[in-house]
């Protein structure tokens, strides 16, 4: 039976990873890389796993080393002792530009999903160069009414730190040049709403077009209390879903594992076929990046799916 992923043409824009479908070019999957580096180390096989498996929504944690006025890669938002991190001159610049240099035969851009852990100014505005500095890499968009993005390469989403967010906004003058795009995140600690339209009131904007959430947002209490996969839940995650894309949104789901993490942590379901069906759920329902770190896990669950897409 063929899996029917109903999505608009101007979604296909910010879609990710390869698959092949009958009715045009190769599509993505729907798959985030949730935490792409590799901590205490100053290399990142993780990132190159990643991208090897065809994985091109890539979830980067920045923090900021105030006494080397450097970003650094990692869960902390400041330094600690004997700890190494990854740079972005060494692990992850390299591998942009290596992406910026093979287009995909879709067209479709990698997401660059920055976690922010710090909000100081001076790590965004660190960035921001970076971005300016690689501006033809970057999808961009005008500081204005109803401002279109131009997509290249490459589209950076902003999440974590609210300030950080902010930061970045303000240091774009009107009708300036936005290089990078902020989300807003329901977390795991945000009330259950009964109604989903209560989660996404408001339309995109030129800055705001991404959103994450908890899957705690689908079902009450998370992968921690998740129960069986009912017709009802279905039912919610297509209403969110089709909800996000109505206002103009894309929307990514955080995060999904079957057996990486704690048991309780808030990330991991009972057991694998638990995690493997949601991940095949959101993909049948639309839903734009699925967030896990069981990445061959979720590549060997979604391909074949999408593949059937187009017999």
């Amino acid at each position: 039976m063929s899996l029917k992923i109903a999505r608009s043409t101007w979604l296909l824009t910010f879609a990710l990873a390869t698959t092949t479908f009958a009715d045009g070019p190769p599509r993505p999957l729907p798959i985030s890389a949730h935490n792409c580096y590799t901590a205490n180390r100053t290399d990142n096989p993780r990132l190159a796993e990643a991208l090897a498996l065809g994985i091109d929504n890539i979830e980067i944690d920045l923090g900021w080393d105030q006494a080397a006025r450097r970003l650094i890669i990692g869960h902390d938002e400041t330094p600690r002792a004997g700890v190494s991190y990854p740079r972005i001159e060494t692990s992850l610049i390299p591998a942009l530009e290596a992406h910026w240099k093979t287009p995909r035969p879709d067209g479709a851009p990698t997401v660059l999903t920055i976690d922010w852990k710090t909000g100081d100014p001076e790590a965004v505005r660190q960035f921001k160069d970076l971005l300016d500095a690689h501006a033809s890499w970057f999808s961009s968009a005008p500081k204005a009414s109803d401002a279109p993005m131009t997509t290249r390469r490459l589209t950076v989403c902003f999440s974590g730190s609210e300030a950080a967010k902010d930061a970045y906004d303000a240091m774009i003058p009107a009708g300036g040049t936005y290089r990078a795009f902020r989300d807003r995140v329901i977390g795991a600690g945000a009330k259950y709403q009964d109604d989903v339209t209560a989660y996404v009131p408001e339309p995109s904007t030129p800055y705001h077009r991404f959103l994450a959430f908890h899957w705690g947002a689908v079902e009450r209490g998370g992968p921690a209390l998740a129960g069986e996969w009912t017709p009802a839940d279905a039912d919610r995650l297509r209403a969110l879903t089709a909800l996000a894309h109505r206002q103009g949104f894309r929307i990514r789901l955080y995060s999904l594992n079957g057996h990486t993490g704690a048991l309780l942590g808030g990330y991991r379901f009972a057991d694998d076929q638990a995690a493997r069906v949601r991940w095949t759920a959101a993909a049948a329902t639309g839903v734009d990046w699925i967030a896990g770190d069981e990445y061959p896990e979720m590549v060997d669950a979604l391909q074949p799916a999408a593949d059937d897409v187009g017999k």
